[in-house]
């Protein structure tokens, strides 16, 4: 989530023509290199420390003090900021500044103990060239010994079992060497440099359509260079025809027994807040997500502008509303709930997080999902975190997809990590999903851990998250990840919010509201192994199911 970053600035004391009202560059240059968009916070709690806070204007001062510092905005905070201050006057708004590379490391060193002084990383989400095919990332042996690739032109000609041609596939040709990318055009082709020191079969070809196929991850391929070579791709109808828009359900949703709720349960009157990469509202089904902002521009409908889809495959999950609506069936947990969708990808910032989960905060969301990951810990994202959860806003975040720890901000004591559950079945053996099965981590009845999920203490409750079929911009598309595991819990907290018993059980909104509903997934949800070493799946799945016997 939180890539290094350089900016390019001079030194003025504040922020100059040449930059747009987000502090972002008009224009490069070498200078480019020598300048990092820092952010700088007041750390919360002093007073247990002895220290008494900075008000506005000292901050301001200290911040002008600061050499080789320029500010680029002063954000202001969340509306319930002064009432969290432990001194009168206490400063609660934080500056995004450039910092001279050279002086940044000093500024850390010699800045008073008040301050969080963080680098604003770029956010990012779980990529799915990352986890579909780490190797793609990594130079072969053959490359890395120095020996020289020979090149050859293939011709790749994608379509489904009718022979229609599939368009804007995404595709990775990986030979003995570097690979290679391309998109298919309207007539289904795309034409790859093959690198091969050695003639034989490629490494790996990996096939990512936009909407309506599964994914091809395909290895030991053996491609001529004299003809077009045709790859069938799997409808994502196959294996199982019963899938949304279909039918209403997928199969993590039944899993988790929406099957069981009543048609009147449609999560009316709570708010859930989707931090993304935006929503396509002009989606049939979601035409009901009225509301958002865009927190990577200017433009108030960016929001509704989802170029990676992985934001609106978040949304139909929780929200999707077949009313009104011929021939799509597929129903989110809450489909009546106000959905908002808070766009921070791509080309968000750690600053842009912060602003919305300030958003949240100050429009009185009752659950955020947050989709995205780092190895890195903001300090200041953790602190933000805190103080929504100190609000009532429940923040229900996916443990990540680099098969390792559990990534931040899910680590965070303040969130509720979600790691991703599979189902045997749902997909095709030429699916990448189906080399991410554990086979020590399979039940009985099909379900198992994903090899990519993030595991470790941290992770509360699994999620369905391998081969989900939900809403993308033109259409449905399958996709697996925690990403897709934690709107499938997050949908299901927004539905126990909704219902006015359950609701009066957690208690007013606040602090304990969210440690309730945390304790009831935890409480609703059945192990799904006997025996999980590596904590991937957290207390098990959360089921509608189990309800009747946690209440009593």
């Amino acid at each position: 989530m939180f890539p290094n970053q350089n900016s390019n600035s001079n030194s003025s004391p504040m922020p100059d023509a040449s930059r747009d009202s987000r502090g972002q560059e008009a224009s490069g240059g070498a200078v480019a290199h020598a300048r990092r968009k820092m952010l700088i916070v007041q750390r919360r709690g002093l007073h247990h420390q002895g220290l008494v806070p900075m008000n506005s204007e000292a901050l301001a001062a200290t911040v002008a003090a600061m050499p080789g510092v320029e500010v680029l905005k002063v954000h202001p905070s969340h509306k319930h900021a002064r009432r969290m201050a432990s001194h009168p006057g206490e400063a609660t708004e934080r500056y995004s500044v450039h910092v001279d590379a050279h002086q940044v490391e000093q500024l850390r060193q010699s800045a008073p103990p008040h301050l969080i002084i963080e680098e604003d990383h770029p956010l990012r989400y779980g990529d799915k060239h990352q986890h579909l095919a780490p190797e793609l990332h990594t130079l072969s042996a053959y490359a890395a010994s120095g020996q020289t690739p020979v090149p050859q032109r293939i011709l790749l000609v994608l379509q489904g079992p009718d022979g229609r041609p599939v368009d804007n596939a995404q595709v990775i040709l990986t030979g003995d060497s570097y690979p290679s990318h391309g998109l298919s055009d309207a007539s289904g082709q795309v034409s790859l440099e093959l690198l091969q020191t050695t003639p034989g079969p490629v490494r790996s070809l990996l096939i990512i359509p936009d909407k309506s196929y599964w994914n091809a991850y395909l290895e030991q391929l053996v491609l001529k260079a004299d003809q077009p070579n045709v790859i069938t791709l799997v409808p994502m109808t196959e294996p199982n025809p019963r899938v949304p828009p279909q039918v209403p359900l997928g199969w993590g949703q039944q899993l988790m027994g929406l099957d069981l709720v009543p048609a009147t349960a449609t999560g009316r009157g709570v708010k859930v807040a989707v931090v993304d990469s935006g929503i396509d509202s002009s989606h049939p089904l979601l035409r009901g997500v009225r509301v958002g902002q865009d927190f990577t521009s200017s433009n108030p409908e960016g929001w509704r502008q989802d170029q990676i889809g992985h934001g609106s495959h978040c949304a139909g999950v929780i929200g999707a509303n077949p009313m009104g609506v011929q021939a799509l069936q597929m129903r989110g947990f809450v489909p009546e709930a106000e959905i908002h969708g808070l766009k921070v990808l791509p080309g968000g910032q750690v600053s842009s997080l912060l602003e919305a989960i300030d958003y949240c905060i100050n429009h009185d969301i009752d659950v955020v999902n947050m989709s995205l990951g780092s190895d890195q810990v903001s300090e200041a994202v953790n602190q933000k975190l805190e103080e929504a959860a100190q609000h009532g806003v429940a923040c229900i975040v996916a443990a990540g997809n680099s098969g390792g720890a559990v990534q931040f901000p899910a680590s965070s004591i303040w969130v509720l990590a979600v790691g991703a559950l599979g189902l045997q079945g749902e997909f095709p053996p030429s699916a990448w999903e189906a080399r991410q099965i554990l086979p020590q981590a399979v039940s009985p009845e099909g379900l198992f851990a994903p090899k990519f999920s993030c595991f470790g203490p941290q992770v509360a409750v699994c999620g369905p998250g391998v081969g989900i079929i939900s809403t993308v911009p033109g259409g449905f598309a399958p996709d697996s990840g925690t990403s897709m595991a934690a709107p499938h819990v997050a949908g299901l907290a927004a539905l126990l919010l909704s219902d006015p018993t359950l609701a009066a059980r957690l208690g007013p909104r606040g602090p304990g509201r969210v440690a309730a509903l945390f304790h009831l997934l935890r409480l609703l949800s059945s192990p799904v192994l006997a025996h999980d070493p590596e904590n991937r799946l957290g207390a098990g799945v959360p089921r509608l199911h189990n309800l009747a016997r946690v209440l009593g």
